[in-house]
């Protein structure tokens, strides 16, 4: 996962009359560090936040553990971290920090297949900030995987309300809406989708699956 929380979230989590001290900056660096170093030493990224965590490093530094756990094959352990985090002490509880978490918790536990966990992460995210883009479209990922189709349809037309531009939103409606039988509008999103991204693998599969799905419905009708 490429989710990153970026130094000015960790300043939402300081009293303004600190943000700006030495002493904000070089652990707003180390927590930044440590968070590209997940992407590229996973070891080394969990043994420098354990290290900062027990230094009292506070919801930074146990949010980057969180994420070289999950970076290092241990998902379970990592997306509850995550959850916890959001839920307790992350960033003084600030939203933007909370939900941007839970989203990364909800990705998580979709690469395991805990899909009902995965549902509560983004749920958890959307309570928080309801027109969070990235909890929507784990939110209708979530619906395709339980194969609650209304689910995954609420929550890409969401997405796609907020960001009519962004492919994979239209391509997950019209996933959802080919398992409905709605094969028109699935066209339709899928055809959209293909106009912003015409040659993304995925929109080309699903064009496949719903002309294929179109065809046996010609041929049952005849």
């Amino acid at each position: 996962m490429r989710v990153f929380l970026s130094a000015c979230l960790l300043t939402l989590a300081i009293s303004p009359a600190h943000a700006q001290t030495p002493a904000i900056e070089i652990e707003t660096a180390r927590y930044l560090d440590c968070l590209d170093r997940v992407e590229t030493e996973q070891d080394q990224a969990f043994e420098d936040a354990l290290s900062w965590r027990m230094e009292g490093g506070g919801w930074p530094a146990a949010h980057c553990e969180a994420r070289a756990l999950v970076a290092l094959g241990d998902v379970m352990a990592g997306a509850s971290t995550l959850e916890e985090l959001a839920n307790t002490e992350a960033g003084g509880r600030d939203r933007s920090i909370r939900t941007a978490m839970l989203v990364e918790a909800g990705k998580a536990w979709l690469t395991v297949e805990r899909s009902e966990d995965a549902q509560r992460a983004f749920q958890s995210a959307l309570d928080l900030v309801p027109d969070d883009l990235d909890a929507l479209l784990g939110e209708a990922r979530t619906g395709l995987a339980l194969e609650d189709w209304a689910l995954a349809q609420t929550a890409a037309a969401a997405a796609i309300a907020q960001a009519p531009d962004l492919a994979e939103a239209w391509r997950l409606r019209a996933a959802a809406r080919l398992e409905t039988g709605t094969l028109d509008g699935a066209w339709q999103d899928m055809e959209t989708a293909r106009e912003i991204a015409p040659d993304n693998i995925e929109i080309l599969v699903l064009r496949g699956r719903i002309n294929e799905a179109r065809r046996l419905a010609a041929l049952s009708e005849g």
